[in-house]
Parts: C-alpha cells; structure tokens; sequence
C-alpha cells in the first residue's frame, strides 16, 4: 500500500472586475498561485469584445460565475485534476 496521498486540488474562481461591460477572472489554486485567467476584453483595443466572455459564447460556461462548467473546461485542457474541485471566491 503506497504512503502517499494524492495532493487536492482546489481552486477558486476570483472575480477580478465585472462592471460596466467589462469583464476579468482569473482562477487561483489552494497555494494562492493564478493558474488560469480570462477576460472579455479585446486584445487590439483593449475595451470589451462586442463577442463577449468567449467561454461563455463557445458554451463552456453558461455565465462568468459559471463554476461548474469553467471546471470541466480546466479539466479537459488538463489544468484542473480529474479530483479537483472549485468555488466561487467572494472578496
């Protein structure tokens, strides 16, 4: 029987800025290292995308606050262990 336990891993979903059009998050695992971040911002310009949150316009996530299916997204571009799980991170 092996001595070593698999490490958890959990995450946590921070928003950054979510007003007046904008939008940025980033995701922050239990040693507070930012692991993922994403934003609706357009890279050229730097205002919103007229697109919007690309996650949630592909069908990642139904919302920007959409933990579960920001989850499942890290986890099948491997960030996000099969064990992880994530909350949503309130300050």
């Amino acid at each position: 029987m092996s001595a070593f336990k698999p490490i958890r891993q959990e995450l946590a979903l921070v928003i950054d800025l979510d007003e007046r059009g904008w939008f940025k998050a980033h995701v922050g695992d239990q040693n507070g290292k930012t692991v993922f971040q994403f934003s609706n911002e357009d890279e050229e310009t730097g205002w919103p995308g007229e697109a919007g949150l690309w996650l949630v316009e592909d069908g990642f996530m139904r919302h920007g606050r959409d933990t579960d299916g920001l989850l499942t997204y890290l986890k099948s571009i491997g960030i996000a262990k099969p064990t992880a799980t994530m909350s949503l991170c309130n300050y």
